[in-house]
């Protein structure tokens, strides 16, 4: 086979890979993980179940690839409203701020049933989750560097590194967003979010306002 007709062929099916991608993140958005299957997305696409496991093991390594990239957009989406606040908020009002941010991306974004979907992949050991839990994540970097400002400035008082504080910060974001997807409906995710952040700043944070 001629190197051309590889090339087309490569191109064709980076073509159809995409297009199943962007047809099921169409239909999660629509519904959830739990809820399309692997048929609905190749008859949207109209290709065939065969093609789809050409490009993709299974839906849950479709999904992954939906996480991987979700989480890098949500990350990058909390970097760009981090860098729309006053340079002068005092470090424990960015965080709450932040706290808030995080629960209205996880409850309009993405969601309580597809948040559960991702706890139940990431515990069964079905993706990799890396790109979500891993200390290299962006979001660790964001908090890192506010609580880095933070300390330069005086205004927390730790004996910690800002690297664990920040890991602190995310495994409490983490553990709220669990009890969420368990408890929903009849859970307030951007309360409880805030809460478990105010009492995490109250023990570093000595001048932090009374209102907060």
């Amino acid at each position: 086979m001629s190197e051309k007709k590889i090339d087309k062929r490569r191109a064709q099916g980076a073509k159809t890979k995409q297009k199943l991608y962007e047809i099921a993140e169409k239909l999660f958005s629509e519904r959830s993980f739990t809820q399309v299957n692997v048929e609905d997305i190749t008859r949207a696409a109209g290709i065939t179940k065969g093609a789809f496991y050409v490009h993709f093991e299974s839906k849950d390594a479709l999904i992954a690839a939906l996480i991987a990239d979700n989480t890098a957009k949500a990350d990058a989406e909390y970097q760009t409203f981090l860098e729309a606040l006053p340079q002068d908020m005092p470090t424990w009002e960015v965080l709450l701020s932040l706290s808030r941010k995080i629960a209205d991306t996880l409850s309009n974004s993405i969601g309580y049933e597809n948040m559960s979907k991702v706890y139940q992949l990431m515990l069964a050991g079905a993706i990799d989750a890396e790109p979500v839990k891993g200390y290299g994540r962006l979001l660790y970097t964001l908090l890192r560097c506010v609580l880095e400002k933070g300390i330069e400035r005086g205004e927390l008082r730790t004996t910690l590194a800002a690297e664990a504080l920040a890991q602190h910060f995310v495994m409490a974001f983490r553990g709220v967003g669990y009890e969420w997807c368990v408890g929903h409906p009849h859970f307030d995710l951007k309360e409880q979010l805030e809460q478990h952040c105010l009492l995490l700043l109250r023990g570093i944070c000595p001048h932090m306002d009374e209102n907060g």
